[in-house]
């Protein structure tokens, strides 16, 4: 059950566990490339998994204490009795490694608050993620001017095309950092999945 040391005196074993079903079977489902499958499977059983593979949502939803954009995407990973199969994840980063930046933003909109328009509420919560160290007094103030001056109807909510539009404006470091990647993704797995995607372009 995930990974841990064991031995007497000064030596020690590092004991992993692998998937029941067999990390090439995996690759294979996912269409992931099998390098990509075995480092995130290393990450899975850090954070916790079962000998099949499952992980519980709260566990990975730790990860983000203070991100509730991450819980909410988080949360749209499909699972069952509050647990994510690997298989599933591995699904998952195939579909977002195969997205181009305005698909992925439009899937985070969706996401965001379930397909409906953005409050002023949720837009102070995508500025406070994409810049953590602003004030919050200021993050709420832009938050609350967002809606009108942004949405093409005049009205205090943004849609799917206004939100769009807005991140394709932003830097490209908090573009692609912030809201392009899927950060439960290793930084080393993403750049690999990538790389592969460009090659079968």
């Amino acid at each position: 059950m995930g990974a841990g040391a064991s031995g007497a005196g000064k030596q020690q074993t590092l004991e992993v566990h692998y998937p029941r079903q067999s990390i090439a079977e995996i690759s294979r489902q996912s269409k992931l490339s099998f390098v990509a499958v075995l480092r995130e499977w290393q990450r899975w059983v850090e954070l916790g998994c079962d000998e099949d593979g499952n992980l519980a949502v709260s566990a990975l939803r730790t990860q983000y204490p203070t991100d509730p954009l991450m819980h909410r995407v988080i949360d749209s990973i499909p699972a069952l009795d509050d647990q994510i199969s690997f298989t599933d994840f591995c699904r998952v980063l195939y579909i977002w490694q195969t997205m181009v930046m305005e698909e992925r933003l439009q899937t985070l909109f969706q996401i965001l608050n379930n397909g409906d328009p953005l409050t002023t509420d949720v837009v102070a919560q995508i500025i406070k993620a994409i810049r953590p160290d602003e004030d919050m007094e200021q993050i709420k103030l832009i938050a609350a001017h967002m809606p009108s001056s942004l949405s093409c109807l005049g009205t205090s909510v943004i849609d799917e095309e206004d939100f769009v539009a807005w991140a394709k404006c932003l830097p490209a470091e908090e573009l692609h950092t912030k809201l392009g990647t899927f950060t439960i993704i290793d930084e080393r797995v993403m750049a690999a999945m990538e790389e592969q995607h460009a090659r079968n372009q």
